[in-house]
């Protein structure tokens, strides 16, 4: 019997180092986004109103093979009508108690199938760590929850990249490299303000560091939010390298 289970953890251990090193050694991944500038044009605020009278239009157009978030549609279909690359990209948003915020990942058991059959999760929490409640979607303020589901598209246009492999490649670099997974959080953040919603991340950003209901827990984990996602600042300075946002010094 200890032979047996000797040969068995073997095994194992054989066949990990076998996976690891496969999807360490093959095949290439890049941590950063491909950047190109949306032909949609930025606006400083978004007008709700007026998009909420057009929701309809809005789901015909960007709502195929899409599971929407119950009660941010308006959210989640702007988010999306930034993002036409995934027009017929399956992208299943669910709202469910988790740490996390938010959260995008490839649904696992369709990257088995064709590639026009994969699914993209975007998990959001309705329920999390005190330290947490005041960043989640429902308390944000409505242009900041477009960023932030714009935010998780942007890795779902990531992911579209790559076959199975490097997928499994990339999860594991983002779990076990703290570089490459800022180096993507940040590029993450600049394919959204490329994808003309920079106002609307610069309100999240703001938002996450100044709102007196989040000074506290920006401060507890500001080293940590500054390395991986963009200061407003930082959003300003790219915005400023973008024609569209008119934010450039004339000559």
């Amino acid at each position: 019997m200890v032979k047996k289970i000797l040969r068995f953890l073997l095994f194992l251990l054989l066949a990990l180092v076998l996976f690891f090193g496969a999807v360490l050694i093959f095949p290439k991944i890049e941590p950063k986004q491909k950047l190109e500038v949306s032909k949609i044009m930025p606006v400083r605020q978004l007008d709700s109103l007026y998009w909420a009278m057009q929701i309809e239009t809005l789901r015909k157009e960007f709502g195929n093979n899409k599971t929407l978030l119950p009660g941010y549609e308006l959210q989640t279909l702007l988010a999306l009508r930034h993002f036409p690359e995934l027009k017929d990209v399956r992208v299943n948003f669910v709202y469910k108690k988790a740490v996390i915020p938010l959260s995008s990942r490839p649904n696992l058991f369709t990257m088995f199938g064709k590639r026009e059959n994969w699914e993209f999760r975007v998990i959001v929490s309705n329920k999390s760590l005190d330290s947490m409640e005041p960043i989640l979607l429902k308390n944000l303020p409505f242009d900041a929850q477009v960023a932030i589901l714009a935010h998780e598209l942007g890795h779902a246009k990531h992911y579209q990249q790559y076959g199975f492999w490097q997928l499994l490649k990339f999860g594991l670099m983002y779990a076990i490299n703290s570089e490459f997974r800022a180096i993507h959080e940040r590029s993450t953040d600049e394919i959204v303000i490329y994808h003309s919603l920079g106002w609307q991340l610069f309100e999240y950003a703001k938002y996450v560091r100044t709102d007196p209901s989040t000074i506290e827990g920006y401060e507890a984990s500001k080293d940590f939010l500054d390395k991986n996602y963009m200061t407003p600042a930082d959003i300003m300075e790219v915005m400023n390298n973008i024609n569209a946002y008119g934010l450039a010094a004339p000559f």
